[in-house]
């Protein structure tokens, strides 16, 4: 049996460039895992009496695909982690998931929820997040419940990315299975900061749902000038809307949009694996330079998941691992987690819709994590 040494993970993560928030949320997420996984003694690799420490090793992926290629290959070959934790955003975990495909390591995707990720035969990669075509799976229904006159949708998306078309994709199929009418759907480069003509369509289709996916800054920079626009939108769906950032740019004006978020501690999901959602706030909120939001608790997350498959697999072989992350079905603070065994798709665990509502993010679905009802209509419409 192997003696006790030091267990590394490693992960590119954005402390610069567009994610840069959200990058170092979830380095501090998985940080915060290590620390707790070290003050309980450590991690049980294949001998039960010995317990391996864990340390964190990252490095600065710039928010560039590029770069994030060269940082997990350089994990792999020099830093040589036994854990592999993939960037935040879909676009950067792509190019991560490349690299691990090449060396047949495991990716433990933390940070990116684009489908496609799981549509390119990789065999390596699992997720942790729900997948984004899940993202707004329970607005409709939602808008069903509380007025079944409304019809007119308008979807406003980014071009390129995968990200969004996925999102926005999903609406516009689930609007056509319910007899809602997408009236409107407009893409824009993610470089626009300028909405006002975009706002000005809006008015003239006289659209009743908005939907809006772009990059965290467009979302925030549509949002403002939305909230200050007289439109016709009586709900306002902005995936950006449950992060920090996002109160912090509207500030008042936040009230009434809609988003949907990963994780929201109040969410109290049951658990049968790893600390309580209490002591994992509290180890998040613990020193933390950074908002609490939901890429944070991805990070600590996948930190549990890849612990409960080294202890499972009693290994750190990688291929050990994979399958293991195959057959496991366990419960977190943060929801359950299940993959499709053939492409390591999140298939276990479903978004939170989240609304503000007077300061406070209030959970609308699904129906048995609820703890209020849809604010209806939008005010600022």
């Amino acid at each position: 049996m192997p003696r006790s040494r030091t267990l590394i993970a490693g992960i590119s993560t954005s402390l610069t460039g567009q994610f840069v928030v959200q990058g170092q949320q979830a380095l501090a997420g998985l940080q915060a895992w290590a620390e707790d996984v070290n003050r309980a003694g450590g991690m049980t690799v294949s001998n039960p009496r010995t317990r391996w420490p864990v340390t964190v090793v990252h490095h600065d992926d710039q928010s560039q695909p590029d770069r994030a290629r060269q940082i997990t290959s350089r994990l792999i070959q020099r830093d040589s982690v036994d854990l592999l934790f993939g960037p935040y955003s879909s676009v950067l975990s792509m190019a991560a998931a490349e690299i691990a495909e090449a060396h047949q390591k495991v990716l433990w995707n933390q940070g990116g929820a684009a489908d496609n990720i799981y549509q390119q035969g990789f065999d390596w990669t699992v997720g942790v997040l729900s997948p984004a075509s899940g993202y707004l799976s329970g607005l409709l229904p939602l808008i069903r419940q509380t007025d079944v006159s409304i019809a007119s949708i308008g979807i406003i998306r980014a071009y390129p990315g995968a990200f969004p078309h996925a999102v926005s994709s999903a609406v516009h199929r689930q609007a056509r299975e319910l007899g809602f009418q997408v009236n409107y759907i407009r893409e824009f480069p993610p470089s626009l900061t300028d909405f006002s003509g975009v706002l000005e369509e809006v008015r003239g289709k006289k659209l009743q749902v908005l939907v809006v996916v772009g990059r965290i800054a467009n979302d925030i920079g549509f949002a403002q000038q939305l909230a200050a626009a007289r439109t016709s939108v009586k709900v306002a769906a902005i995936v950006a809307t449950p992060i920090q950032q996002f109160v912090d740019a509207l500030r008042g004006e936040a009230q009434g949009f809609i988003g949907p978020s990963q994780w929201e501690p109040e969410a109290n999901y049951p658990s049968n694996y790893g600390p309580s959602p209490e002591s994992v706030l509290a180890s998040l909120s613990s020193g933390a330079s950074v908002s609490v939001d939901y890429p944070m608790a991805q990070g600590y997350a996948a930190g549990l998941v890849a612990q409960a498959c080294v202890e499972k697999a009693g290994s750190l072989e990688d291929a050990r691992l994979r399958a293991s992350a195959s057959d496991l079905d366990i419960s977190t603070f943060y929801g359950r987690f299940k993959i499709d065994s053939d492409t390591g798709k999140q298939t276990g665990n479903s978004t939170l819709l989240v609304q503000w509502q007077g300061g406070k993010k209030v959970i609308l679905w699904p129906p048995e994590l609820a703890q209020g009802r849809l604010v209806y209509p939008w005010p600022n419409g």
